[in-house]
Formats: C-alpha cells, sequence, structure tokens
C-alpha cells in the first residue's frame, strides 16, 4: 500500500474530521468559552497534522524500499545527548475524552478501522506504522493491546529454540565438575524413650532428699511412694 491508496485516503479523511472537531471546541461560540483551550487546540492540531505527514512519508519509503535494492548506510556520528522538553500535552490515557465528549466517537470509528483485516496486515507488515499510530491511540482512549497483538515479535519463539545456549557454543567449555569433597548428611536423632522407674526413683531421692529440703524453704513432703516391684 502507498500513499494513494484508498486505505490512507480514508485515514486521511478521519484526521480531518477529527481535527475540525478539535478547532470548533477551541474557539468561542455566542460568547460561551471554549471548551478546549485555544492554545492547546492548537497544539494538537499540529500533532495530527504531523501524524498524517510522517505516515504518507512512512508509506511512500516502505513502498521505495520495495522497488529499490535496499543501499548500506554509512556508519554516523554519534549524536550529543540533549534533554527532552517536558511533555505540553496531556499524558494521561484517553484524556481528549473528558473535554471533548464527542471524540469518543471518533475513538469508536478509528476502533473500526483498525479491526480491518488490510489494516491489520499493513501494521504487521511493518513495526513503524505501529509506533505512529501508538500516541493517536493514547489519545482517544483505544486499549494499545489492539496495536501490539498485530506486530509480531522481534524475537520469535521458534528462533529461540534454534539458537544454541552461549555456554554450548564454544565446545572448549567444560562441564561444571562436582564437589570432590561432598557434606556428609547428620545422623538422625536417636528415638526418645520411657523413663525407667529407677531413674524416677533416684530424681525424687535427689529432689525430696533432707538436704534438699533445707534449701527449698517452699518443700512438702509427697503424699505417695514409688515401690519398686518385686
Amino acid at each position: 500500500m502507498n500513499a494513494a491508496s484508498p486505505l490512507f485516503t480514508r485515514f486521511a479523511g478521519f484526521i480531518d474530521r477529527l481535527k475540525q472537531t478539535i478547532a470548533a471546541a477551541s474557539v468561542k461560540v455566542q460568547g460561551c468559552p471554549a471548551r478546549l483551550p485555544t492554545p492547546l487546540g492548537l497544539l494538537l492540531y499540529g500533532r495530527l497534522s504531523r501524524l498524517t505527514t510522517r505516515l504518507r512519508d512512512l508509506l511512500a519509503r516502505i513502498e521505495a524500499e520495495r522497488t529499490k535494492p535496499r543501499r548500506i548506510a554509512a556508519p554516523r556520528a554519534p549524536r550529543k545527548s540533549t534533554p527532552k522538553p517536558p511533555p505540553v500535552l496531556p499524558r494521561r490515557f484517553g484524556w481528549i475524552a473528558q473535554p471533548l465528549p464527542e471524540a469518543n466517537a471518533h475513538a469508536q470509528t478509528l476502533r473500526q478501522f483498525l479491526c480491518e483485516p488490510e489494516t491489520e496486515s499493513l501494521i504487521a507488515s511493518d513495526p513503524r506504522i505501529g509506533r505512529i499510530l501508538r500516541p493517536l491511540c493514547h489519545l482517544l482512549g483505544i486499549d494499545l493491546t489492539l496495536i501490539y497483538r498485530m506486530i509480531p515479535p522481534t524475537h520469535p519463539q521458534d528462533a529461540l529454540q534454534s539458537k544454541p545456549h552461549p555456554l554450548l557454543r564454544n565446545p572448549s567449555t567444560k562441564p561444571r565438575q562436582q564437589n570432590p569433597h561432598p557434606r556428609i548428611p547428620k545422623p538422625p536423632d536417636p528415638p526418645l524413650r520411657a523413663p525407667t522407674l529407677d531413674a524416677i526413683q533416684s530424681l525424687l531421692d535427689h529432689t525430696f532428699s533432707p538436704r534438699a529440703q533445707t534449701h527449698n524453704p517452699w518443700f512438702t513432703p509427697p503424699d505417695f511412694f514409688i515401690v519398686h516391684p518385686k
């Protein structure tokens, strides 16, 4: 598909109708204040115009890449990192629907347009198209998974399975050796045994002996005695 195809013509017409709605909401009508601030409306109007231009240029570039052999680009010098200016437009998902309720109708039109088979095949053919449409979907409150599911993964699962593990690529890599001195497991504790009568009697004799009575002011003589069986 190129920039002169009916699919792009429909998309450009949709952007024009959305810009007309934004322009009408950014001006005062019969003394009533504008529903959308005029500076914000002008900024949004320019963003939508540049979006259409970017998409048209990208489609023309894709068509040229298909017809002409791709040239190997010369290495470029690294760019100097410059801080980006703070965003001027609101960043909330679907924020245009609050000051402009009629934008919901435009969102439904775009959602139906993206679900068409021809549009899905176009977005799946080149991920750059989805990246251009992503801010528009965020503006109108369209779920971005609708775009993401059309873009094929960069690393398919079958390609990942066909590549060997980095440690297995080098044949000189040796497997990990086992510890020659394994840790000896701790022996289990012996089972508990019931005390015998002799052990109980010796404990009682030690506890209730006259020496223990003198050191224990709270001593009370027992009222039972253990008799050894004969």
